[in-house]
């Protein structure tokens, strides 16, 4: 009996709600201190200091990425790793993180030449110490997520962050400019290899007997990545031609916020995809039915956040970033919808991955960023509006995502019509939200926090009162509304039960 065939779909299923649980406390931790982070660094640092950093960021990001070779990945997916497994992938980590901290130095002048900030430069020289310290760190702690012990996952990303927050805020506090950022990247880094080494007792050793072993998976996840990583920054990239370090600041700060929600929902149910699908990658009934579930999660995550967030997104910065932000009113909902259309085929990558076809997942990210290259980059400089540019990748975004899911169609065995029964509950659940909401604004002239109370109560319950009439009328198929459904009634059987109790007896409820 295989190991696919040992474990239930049940199981596999509750596997990947805990895994995604886990993971989904340790995003929305992980945000809430980044949140903190901005609401209160907005009303100390200047638009231009947050794009000082993020110019320096891109700079040193652009070299990282290619750190980002697939090396867990591919041990997370090996069904028996060794010692020189690790240690191989350690070894190549290690010296990728040291060479590329000397491309980094290396890259400084381009401060100057193509963003025209030469204050930049010393930033991005002390960063690529960041480079070293995460080459170095302790391999082994893959073994949290191969082994599904997402607790230890949780506690290893969210002390670093933690400790971050309260350094930059002290820092911004003392200095009052960009140094801040700077200080409080560097210590997280520093915090996250130490962590590594306390939490997992395990030590690598220098080795390279299995890196040709690993290189044949790792080297396709790495094409992926790297195209991940630029699809992310061509806008923010095409604006710093035009544009300074200001607008380069609002733009980047109006994308954090705006896909926050969905992104910090999206991406832990995707990371336990990985471990879970790993397991069934040889059974296709299971996987295919598996990725639906993903899929179904990730429509009911993207279809109500991107479009609440796009609904909200004038008063949401008033409240979080305040006054001196206004300008990234307009971008808000551009950037929000394009991050939800993008977070509904964000599991193709992954899923290709695990049965392993990881150069097709490279093949797509490439596509995506050739597809947004081509348009946005003409766009910014012929426009050089940033709002236009916002718009551009929501369209861009809408035209791409179908081609992600037909690659999927023939190694899981799906049809159109499976798509289309996940996708068009959510869908029109957003839909009569949207409707709601606009309705209301269009009908009582509420403004600032008041109208953001009202929109997120209003848009949360017509979302979810149109999922469960949409779920009823389509036969109460197995779903989150089923669960959501029994708890429900477990509750009214509980309250009328205490009801019938307390008639019966009213001195003792009394």
């Amino acid at each position: 009996m295989t190991n696919s065939e040992s474990i239930d779909h049940t199981i596999l299923e509750r596997q990947m709600i805990r895994g995604s649980i886990w993971t989904i406390g340790l995003r929305w931790s992980l945000r809430l201190t980044g949140l903190v982070n901005i609401i209160i660094l907005a009303r100390l640092l200047t638009p231009d200091d947050f794009g000082m950093v993020a110019i320096a960021t891109m700079i040193v990001g652009i070299v990282e990425v290619f750190s980002q070779t697939g090396q867990n990945s591919a041990l997370i997916r090996h069904p028996n790793p060794t010692r020189e497994h690790y240690d191989s992938a350690w070894t190549v980590s290690l010296l990728l993180g040291s060479a590329l901290a000397a491309i980094v130095f290396a890259l400084t002048p381009i401060t100057t030449a193509y963003f025209h900030e030469p204050r930049a430069a010393l930033i991005v020289q002390i960063l690529a110490f960041r480079t070293v310290l995460a080459g170095a760190q302790n391999v082994a702690v893959l073994n949290f997520r191969r082994h599904l012990k997402f607790d230890k996952q949780f506690w290893f990303s969210v002390i670093p962050s933690v400790l971050a927050l309260v350094v930059t805020v002290t820092a911004a506090l003392i200095l009052k400019n960009y140094w801040a950022l700077v200080i409080g990247l560097m210590a997280e880094a520093a915090a996250e290899f130490a962590l590594s080494y306390v939490m997992e007792p395990y030590r690598p050793r220098l080795c390279i007997s299995k890196v040709g072993e690993i290189w044949s998976f790792s080297i396709w996840t790495l094409l992926k990545n790297v195209g991940t990583f630029f699809n992310s920054l061509v806008d923010r990239v095409a604006i710093g031609g035009f544009a300074g370090s200001a607008a380069m600041g609002r733009y980047y700060v109006a994308t954090d916020v705006a896909i926050s929600p969905g992104q910090e929902l999206i991406g832990p149910v995707v990371t336990a995809l990985f471990p879970v699908m790993a397991l069934v990658q040889d059974d296709r009934e299971k996987r295919r039915r598996l990725y639906l579930t993903v899929l179904y999660w990730s429509a009911l995550i993207c279809t109500s956040t991107a479009v609440g967030v796009a609904l909200i997104s004038d008063d949401l910065v008033d409240l979080v970033l305040g006054s001196q932000w206004q300008d990234v009113k307009p971008l808000m909902p551009w950037l929000a919808l394009a991050y939800g259309v993008f977070g509904l085929s964000s599991s193709v990558y992954t899923a290709l991955e695990t049965i392993g076809q990881p150069i097709v997942s490279a093949r797509l990210q490439w596509v995506r960023f050739a597809a947004l290259s081509l348009v946005i980059f003409p766009v910014a400089q012929y426009f050089r509006d940033l709002e236009i540019v916002a718009a551009t990748r929501l369209a861009v975004t809408i035209l791409v995502t179908p081609t992600l899911f037909l690659a999927l169609m023939r190694p899981f065995d799906l049809r159109v019509s499976d798509l289309a029964a996940i996708l068009w509950r959510p869908l029109t659940a957003s839909l009569t939200m949207a409707t709601a909401v606009l309705a209301i604004n269009n009908a009582i002239p509420f403004s600032g926090n008041v109208r953001l109370i009202i929109d997120v109560a209003l848009g949360a319950t017509a979302y979810i009162g149109a999922l469960m009439a949409l779920w009823l009328l389509s036969g109460r198929p197995e779903g989150p509304e089923h669960e959501l459904w029994r708890r429900c009634g477990l509750f009214m059987a509980r309250w009328e039960k205490r009801t019938l109790a307390a008639a019966e007896n009213p001195e003792r409820a009394n």
